[in-house]
């Protein structure tokens, strides 16, 4: 459940008053995306997750919070244009808006978090924009430290992801091919990514569409029969095991899967 009250705010830029959402709770129910995009609820939340004064456009998660900018940075065109960038999404611009004032502040793990969640919301209108963000959140993620081991893996995982949607396939298999995390998800989380590298795949997905791999027993008279197939037929056991695996063969009964191999 996603709780959002509405406060009236007096911007620290303007001084002028406006409403503002405030995020009580949220909750997920469901598999995140492999860049960890929550699912929802929270994920219909980010419109809360910054406040934005409508009178000079300051961003800040309160404005009533005095800006480590000044005044003059809030009102430049620079800042107001969105450095040109022209978004689909008033939330995108919302999110890259608050990137400059953390750029400006020196704050890298503000702007790369904000980078990201600006191209989030460039998904979600189909604008082309989203491979730039996730560009310029690349430049950004190597210059601060992790906060945790947890935050760390969680960093490796998220710039895996940015690599293949902004279609630099070749240099996440480069940086990926041989990097191992201590836990089974993490690891299946980068060899799917590898995998989609492979085939040039830039789609969104989620852990959830990670394929589910089978792990074969191999002893006993089943083996024996495998070898058996394997040396008569000069067929890798691994092609055997495949084989066995779309034909669904039981493991005590593979008598379909011979007569297929020996036709």
């Amino acid at each position: 459940m996603t709780t959002i009250r509405n406060f009236d705010k007096k911007c620290a830029v303007c001084t002028k008053t406006s409403p503002q959402p405030v995020l009580g709770s949220t909750s997920t129910g469901g598999y995140p995306d492999l860049d960890l995009r929550p699912s929802e609820m929270k994920r219909s939340s980010m419109f809360a997750w910054l406040q934005e004064c409508p009178h000079c456009g300051y961003v800040a998660v309160d404005i009533e919070n005095e800006p480590n900018v000044s005044a003059d940075f809030v009102k430049s065109d620079e800042y107001l244009s969105c450095e040109g960038y022209e978004f689909k999404s008033d939330l995108a611009k919302r999110f890259f808006r608050h990137s400059l004032i953390s750029k400006a502040n020196g704050d890298c793990r503000s702007q790369f978090f904000s980078l990201l969640h600006c191209a989030w919301k460039c998904d979600d209108a189909n604008d082309g924009l989203a491979v730039e963000m996730r560009k310029l959140a690349l430049k950004s993620i190597g210059k601060f430290d992790a906060q945790s081991d947890d935050e760390r893996d969680n960093l490796k995982l998220i710039k895996a992801d940015l690599l293949r949607r902004s279609l630099q396939f070749d240099e996440l298999v480069t940086e990926f091919k041989d990097v191992i995390f201590d836990d089974k998800l993490k690891n299946e989380v980068i060899d799917f990514q590898l995998e989609l590298a492979a085939r040039k795949d830039s789609s969104c997905y989620t852990l959830d569409d990670i394929p589910k791999q089978v792990t074969l027993t191999l002893e006993g008279e089943l083996l024996k029969k495998l070898n058996l197939i394997v040396n008569i037929t000069g067929i890798p056991l691994t092609d055997v095991i495949e084989s066995m695996l779309e034909e669904k063969v039981d493991e005590t009964d593979i008598s379909k899967l011979m007569m297929e191999l020996f036709r």
